[in-house]
Formats: structure tokens, C-alpha cells, sequence
């Protein structure tokens, strides 16, 4: 399931940006090699899941990309630091919901908890030690990268 599961959240975040922001990722021919995310550059939305599997997702994305997920989200350039981190929580919550359904079976149901922005200092991926599967995706953007990682047991 792994390998199905990578290709999944991949394809997901992909037609996320696509859809929701007006951005497509780029060939792997196309990213530069020095193209590295900060840790302080960056900015981390969390998102946790219960139900069917429990879990969390964790959605890092670099400053420049934050900026620009709001900027066409919004349809404008001079979004406020909520409008950023609100529309990055909603690219992560639409992401989530659509890849946590593939660890039902038949009828079951999952339900997705609302998305937040991790505290500066924070560090997400340890709220998620105990479990027992994860899978990490990074996506390169025209604007910047995101780094996408999901957990579940």
C-alpha cells in the first residue's frame, strides 16, 4: 500500500494546487538542486484523524509558496498572516480529506479534525510518534515547495 499510498497523496496535493491555487508542479528535470525548504523559512499546518485509521497529516510548505497559495486563493497580494496560514490550513484540510479515505474499508468513516498552524518551535511530526505507518511526499512548485506527511495506525 505504500507505493499506491506515496502515489495518492501526490497525486492529490497535485490536483490540489492545480484546482485551488492556479499551480502546477513541476517535472522532477525542472527543480533545481539547491532548491532546499528552511525549517525557519517555512511554515507547518497540522492536521489530525480519527475513525477509520487514526493519524495526522502534516503539511510544510516554504514562506514564498504560503504567500502564494493565499495571493490566488484570495485573488489578491496583500493577504494578512491569518489569510495565509487560514488558506494554507484549508489546502492541507482539502488534501487530508481526500487521502484518509483510502484506509477505509467498505463502509466505514473518517473524520478529519480542523487544521491548524503549528506553534513556532513546534516540532508536529513527534505528536505522531506512536504511530505505526507514515509516508512523506515533497511537491515542487513554480512558487516554492511543500513537503506533505502522513501518519496513521
Amino acid at each position: 500500500m505504500k507505493n499506491s499510498l506515496n502515489e495518492k497523496i501526490y497525486s492529490t496535493a497535485a490536483e490540489t494546487f492545480e484546482m485551488m491555487c492556479y499551480m502546477f508542479p513541476l517535472e522532477e528535470f525542472e527543480v533545481e538542486e539547491t532548491e532546499k525548504m528552511e525549517e525557519s523559512g517555512s511554515v507547518v499546518s497540522v492536521v489530525n484523524f480519527d475513525g477509520a485509521s487514526h493519524g495526522g497529516m502534516i503539511l510544510r510548505a516554504s514562506r514564498d509558496l504560503v504567500d502564494a497559495i493565499a495571493d490566488n486563493m484570495l485573488g489578491s497580494d496583500d493577504a494578512t498572516e491569518e489569510q495565509k496560514h487560514g488558506a494554507l490550513c484549508e489546502i492541507a484540510n482539502i488534501i487530508c480529506g481526500n487521502v484518509v479515505p483510502a484506509f477505509s474499508d467498505g463502509e466505514e468513516i473518517s473524520y478529519i479534525r480542523p487544521p491548524r498552524i503549528a506553534a513556532p518551535g513546534e516540532q508536529p511530526h513527534s505528536l505522531f510518534d506512536s504511530m505505526n505507518h507514515s509516508e512523506t511526499v515533497r511537491i515542487h512548485l513554480d512558487e516554492g515547495s511543500a513537503e506533505i506527511s502522513v501518519y496513521y495506525s
